[in-house]
């Protein structure tokens, strides 16, 4: 009986290791087929900014302000300057009285004139009532020819005397006008040569006036950028202008900063300086609305020799930025944290770098730059700092 009953504990226990041991076993597969969820790896990156490339196109050029029309004033007599009312930098009217000389010799001059006129005029009336007379007493055969021809010879020196009379008195008349220096344009006072109550020659420049209602910008151009300007080679001025609306020629002044003011070209020297072996550029553009601009203010031109013949935007990236093959290629974007792929069209390679374009992509972007390869689809990533190994 005793034995009996042992044997029944012992088969009792056997059964319940055999299905604890089965429990065990259950577990341990069903922890091996379960995943183990790993905690997702944040990639540090290198990144670029994307800005705006215009492919090299853009040169600027430092240039010097000038009036369209410009003229170095004189006087056409010689004397010594009693008024000289316009300063430097004055905005004067066409008429104004810029300077005048002493005019007291001139009037004296005119006086004289005058009195030279007078006298000849009274010599011609008598000498032509004079010939009248004997021009009639000729006819009646009273006198003899040779009479008459000295009466007549007189009439003919004392009408030239008159005209030489009136000829001196104009001419008395202009130089006593020509005291006055007059602006023959509206404009401003660019440069004063001399100074009031200094004795002064005909032809010798006492102002220089300028009229910036219209102005120029003259600047040099080295001859490499006059070869790869894209025109043709046998061109004229005309067609050049033409060409050159392309170019998007810009100005900007020191002293307007922020705003920028489309000109248009004017001359194209075809001489290079032989000192600096560059060629001089004139442009041309209205004074602007809210501003002034004046003869001699540093002005820095613009010219974009794609010009206006660019429409798409592009971007220069390095070439460790593109991922794929020739058919299929793009980059990494990043935007909240993790990166996106974005289809891109290789344009050209510049040494390092390669142009792209794309529709989806924006200036102030931020692309991937190294590790292209080891990314995907949404993958969190961590921007590199300059100095981050």
């Amino acid at each position: 009986m005793k034995k009996s009953s042992s044997f029944s504990w012992l088969k009792l226990a056997g059964g319940v290791a055999m299905i604890a041991a089965a429990c065990l076993g259950i577990e341990e597969f069903r922890r091996r087929q379960t995943p183990v969820e790993e905690p997702e790896i944040v990639r540090p990156v290198r990144t670029t900014v994307l800005g705006n490339y215009s492919g090299g196109t853009v040169q600027h050029y430092f240039g010097t302000v000038q009036g369209a029309q410009r003229v170095n004033l004189s006087f056409r007599v010689s004397g010594t300057l009693k008024e000289l009312p316009a300063e430097k930098g004055a905005m004067v009217k066409k008429g104004d009285v810029l300077a005048r000389l002493d005019p007291r010799d001139f009037r004296t001059r005119l006086e004289q004139a005058q009195g030279v006129l007078a006298q000849a005029r009274a010599q011609y009336s008598d000498a032509a009532a004079n010939f009248k007379r004997y021009e009639e007493l000729y006819k009646q055969k009273v006198i003899a020819a040779a009479k008459y021809d000295g009466y007549k010879a007189q009439l003919s020196v004392t009408r030239s005397a008159v005209k030489q009379a009136e000829a001196g008195l104009s001419a008395a008349r202009d130089a006593l006008r020509d005291t006055e220096l007059r602006a023959p344009f509206d404009g401003v006072v660019a440069e004063r040569m001399t100074e009031n109550f200094q004795d002064v020659v005909a032809k010798q420049p006492v102002l220089s006036l300028q009229n910036i209602s219209t102005l120029e910008i003259v600047f040099s151009v080295p001859d490499s950028d006059v070869q790869r300007a894209p025109v043709p080679s046998k061109i004229d001025m005309k067609g050049l202008a033409r060409a050159a609306e392309a170019f998007a020629l810009t100005a900007r002044f020191d002293a307007i900063p922020g705003r920028d003011f489309p000109v248009k070209l004017k001359e194209f020297g075809a001489q290079a300086d032989p000192g600096t072996k560059t060629y001089p550029v004139t442009v041309t553009m209205p004074q602007p609305e809210g501003a002034r601009v004046l003869p001699g203010m540093a002005v820095s031109v613009a010219v974009d020799y794609g010009g206006s013949r660019k429409q798409e935007t592009t971007f220069l990236v390095p070439q460790s930025a593109i991922l794929g093959d020739v058919v299929m290629r793009s980059v990494w974007r990043c935007k909240d944290g993790s990166v996106e792929s974005i289809p891109v069209a290789v344009l050209a390679a510049h040494g390092n770098n390669v142009e792209i374009s794309a529709s989806q992509l924006n200036e102030g972007d931020v692309i991937v730059t190294a590790g292209v390869h080891f990314l995907r689809e949404g993958q969190k990533v961590r921007l590199m700092k300059a100095g981050d190994q």
